[in-house]
């Protein structure tokens, strides 16, 4: 959230000033109500659910993580009450809602309206269809009117970044709205949304919004809130299940790998499927550092499959170790000075999270407190004896790879340019091909990987919007995927 919403989030919490709720509620309500009341076309519910959203944020004042986008988070929390209330409304009521709304659009409308009036009915629908990283962003943009400069700010993004999530949220939305028949340009949707999507809630709307902060409710407000809280409980442990039976269906990543190379006179420097037998004694670092706010719990649950299949490669379990929590660069870097004094002839870092760059353009892993760089990693990595194996699992890594590309090491980024999503797909896609056969060369691994979701984005009819690439230390080549690894035959491709 912004440092002024954070600052009355605190002062609410610590003091239960009710100025400072005041002030959040003044800020936001009209975004609540106006939601609430494209959803349920009820004056009365609308009501109800704008109160119950900011006694629930009366509740988790205290608990609101600091990065958290505060119109967002309320957005979102819209959704769920929202949809409980649907879930107890009767079909007839719902229709009879649906046309007296509809009974009251201008006999000639402008342009502009007349996309309003198609996109209004089903515009919770589609953006609840959305990550939340994409509805935050359109909500701020959209919903909020705020300038590129002040999104960028907010989500923590670089103003370039923030325009390209901005622009690729509002292709989603309108793909989703497509589907349903409706096809309208992107530059028409946006206006629609950002002309109509908000107005000035009530006086007695905001009143109540406002008595929230007693957290007194009446008894239909109550069932509203015990409601939602238990959909955003359910919908959070629907997403982690699905991690492992969907990932690949959620879009296309596409990988930048430098692969190592023994040195054998007689191996041919394209032999990629050969390269990564596993060696015995070998230990592995794993890191959760800091996570995108929509989905930090399937991200520990990758952090602990990449445990699962190293054991099943034959591994340790006690060699295996994931460091998570508020993790520091001083933390990860005592870690790696631990293994440069060791036995262990191989040696694994993965890196799970979000990616940046720190002062002066270098690529940097984000942690509590200074950032992990790439030079940092270098200059540790090359200090620990043997073979060794680093995967970038975060948007914007490939910066990594000319840095810390050497003779006995393989590096592995999940994206490859900056730009690219913060939350690559080809990270659980790498997780499941992985745990498929933990025995195999990583370059087959990677290729595979590479391959399951290419072909997920060609059969969903998606663009494909990043690039795979191998920058091979032995030639000095970058290649393009499938990496020299033939998936047909499980043998490396001749190099032509």
């Amino acid at each position: 959230m912004t440092s002024e919403d954070m600052a009355l989030i605190q002062a609410y919490a610590a003091e239960q000033s009710e100025a400072a709720f005041a002030t959040i509620v003044s800020r936001h309500v009209g975004l609540v109500h106006s939601a609430a009341l494209r959803q349920l076309r009820d004056a009365h519910l609308a009501q109800d659910v704008t109160q119950a959203v900011f006694l629930i944020l009366a509740r988790k004042a205290a608990v609101l993580s600091p990065d958290t986008v505060l119109s967002g988070w309320l957005y979102r929390t819209t959704l769920f009450a929202c949809a409980d209330v649907r879930r107890r409304e009767a079909r007839r009521q719902q229709r009879e809602q649906e046309a007296l709304m509809e009974a009251s659009i201008d006999a000639q409308p402008s342009d502009t309206q007349t996309v309003w009036n198609q996109l209004a009915p089903v515009l919770e629908d589609a953006m609840t269809r959305l990550r939340d990283r994409d509805r935050d962003a359109l909500v701020l943009r959209f919903f909020e009117n705020k300038s590129m400069k002040e999104i960028a700010y907010t989500l923590g993004l670089e103003e370039r970044t923030a325009q390209k999530r901005v622009q690729r949220a509002l292709e989603k939305l309108r793909g989703s709205f497509a589907r349903r028949g409706i096809t309208f340009s992107a530059a028409l949707i946006s206006s629609a949304i950002a002309a109509n999507s908000v107005s000035a809630a009530p006086a007695s709307v905001n009143a109540l919004a406002v008595a929230a902060a007693g957290r007194h409710a009446t008894e239909s407000t109550n069932v509203i809130i015990r409601g939602a809280l238990k959909a955003m409980v359910w919908a959070k442990l629907k997403f982690v299940l699905s991690v492992g039976t969907a990932a690949l269906l959620l879009g296309v990543a596409t990988i930048g790998v430098t692969q190592w190379s023994p040195k054998l006179a007689a191996a041919p420097t394209n032999d990629l499927a050969a390269l990564a037998p596993a060696s015995p004694g070998p230990a592995a670092l794993i890191v959760v550092g800091l996570l995108a706010s929509d989905a930090p719990e399937p991200i520990e649950a990758l952090a602990e499959q990449t445990k699962n299949n190293l054991v099943a490669r034959g591994w340790d379990a006690d060699h295996v170790e994931i460091l998570s929590g508020k993790v520091t660069r001083e933390q990860i870097l005592q870690k790696l000075r631990g293994f440069a004094g060791s036995t262990h002839d191989e040696i694994w870092l993965v890196l799970l999270g979000q990616c940046s760059k720190a002062q002066g353009g270098v690529p940097a892993f984000q942690v509590a407190g200074p950032r992990l760089t790439a030079p940092d990693l270098k200059a540790a990595l090359d200090a620990i004896p043997g073979r060794q194996f680093v995967f970038i699992g975060t948007g914007n890594a490939g910066g990594f790879l000319p840095l810390l590309r050497d003779e006995r090491r393989t590096v592995l980024s999940a994206t490859q340019a900056e730009g690219e999503p913060d939350q690559p797909r080809f990270l659980p896609a790498w997780v499941k091909e992985f745990a498929a056969t933990p025995k195999a060369p990583l370059a087959e691994i990677a290729a595979r990987a590479e391959a399951d979701v290419s072909e997920q984005c060609k059969q969903g009819n998606m663009a494909q919007s990043e690039h795979a690439q191998l920058a091979d230390p032995a030639t000095g080549k970058i290649l393009d995927a499938p990496f020299g690894v033939s998936l047909a035959t499980n043998q490396p491709a001749v190099e032509k």
